[in-house]
């Protein structure tokens, strides 16, 4: 079956009236993926040797590089094994990797209507998302970045720090749900294209000052996560979608979303214990901080896209697409800077570690 790829060029932006935007980025998205995994679930006489071509795509192996992420057991035979266990509807298989074709089947039909309303040119929802892109887009921003829609496994989108993103569209049977967090998933990868950009020296946690502060390396990371997720929540932004008209599947990820956001005082509070954790006990590893604030409920991701949309209504999203590549703490430190910093529900304040620990990292970058 031949591949079918959504391309998107952001370019195209400047047919519109808008500020100068990025003009050499090129967004590949492979769908080859999602539909050959969502033929094979419905297909009983799906044989081993076609489901190991399967696992072997680009896509599918971006979804058992994620389980393995979370301490799973998966390879190339077992994703195998379990879509010919779905296709044939075979519960005695076990599914160490939680690649889950089983459900992904049960919901196929509605799958594969959302990934076609997706790419529907009658809709503009692809061209929503490039154009969303590109307004946070540095200027002179040069590449390319590939994206792969996916079906299967435990995570909504993903991505590695690369330029490339996952998107895994079982969880997002609604094609306008789909292409705001493809835009999340995106802005990920431009950050990895920037970063990838970036003179070795504009990395702060490279720096002679950062790695002499004792855990001052953990604090920088943590930093560099809440900015690189607040701001592509931001970016894919689903308070944007409407309360009320919407799917099912939109209407409950908002509602989660704006839960979230309305508990931001919790967030503060994770963050402070975080950086405090980070710094002073020796029994709670890095990992094991990270994933209480971005893992489950994903605490931490609502204050990211409160800071980052509190940036962005003073300062105007390029001031965003500014710091895209730049170590966290810049982002941290830009918040702190508002004029309604502290003034509101808009823009709350941060806690003393938090605080001290940004302007001691910002600190180092200014000394390089």
């Amino acid at each position: 079956m031949r591949s079918r790829c959504f391309r998107l060029l952001l370019a195209v932006l400047f047919l519109l009236p808008a500020p100068a935007l990025a003009q050499d980025v090129e967004v590949v998205v492979d769908a080859t993926a999602a539909e050959r995994v969502l033929a094979a679930v419905r297909d009983p006489a799906l044989t081993m040797a076609d489901a190991l071509a399967i696992a072997r795509l680009p896509g599918s192996q971006g979804l058992i590089r994620k389980a393995r992420s979370y301490g799973r057991t998966a390879d190339d035979a077992l994703s195998a094994l379990s879509l010919v266990a779905a296709a044939r509807r075979d519960t005695a298989v076990a599914d160490p990797a939680k690649f889950r074709f089983d459900a992904v089947r049960d919901r196929a039909v509605e799958t594969k209507a959302a990934m076609d309303r997706l790419n529907d040119p009658g809709l503009h929802l692809l061209d929503a998302v490039k154009a969303r892109i590109a307004a946070f887009t540095p200027a002179g921003l040069k590449g390319r970045v590939t994206g792969y829609l996916i079906v299967g496994g435990t995570s909504g989108g993903f991505a590695f720090g690369e330029p490339r993103f996952y998107l895994n569209l079982d969880r997002f049977p609604s094609a306008t749900l789909a292409s705001t967090i493809m835009q999340h998933e995106l802005y990920h990868a431009v950050q990895a294209l920037a970063r990838g950009a970036q003179p070795p020296a504009a990395a702060v946690r490279t720096t002679a000052c950062v790695a002499a502060l004792p855990h001052g390396e953990d604090v920088g990371a943590f930093f560099d996560s809440l900015s690189a997720e607040g701001t592509a929540s931001y970016v894919g932004d689903v308070l944007a979608l409407p309360e009320q008209g919407t799917d099912e599947a939109s209407a409950k990820e908002r509602a989660r979303v704006a839960r979230n956001v309305d508990m931001v005082d919790r967030s503060i509070t994770q963050l402070e214990l975080s950086v405090h954790g980070l710094v002073t006990d020796a029994a709670v590893t890095p990992e094991e901080v990270y994933a209480l604030g971005f893992y489950g409920d994903e605490v931490l991701y609502a204050l990211g896209y409160v800071m980052a949309r509190a940036i962005a209504r003073e300062q105007g999203n390029r001031a965003l697409g500014d710091l895209i590549g730049l170590p966290g703490v810049a982002f941290v430190e830009r918040y702190l800077s508002l004029a309604s910093y502290g003034k509101g529900a808009g823009a709350p304040a941060l806690k003393p570690d938090t605080i001290r620990w940004a302007r001691t990292l910002s600190d180092c970058t200014k000394s390089q």
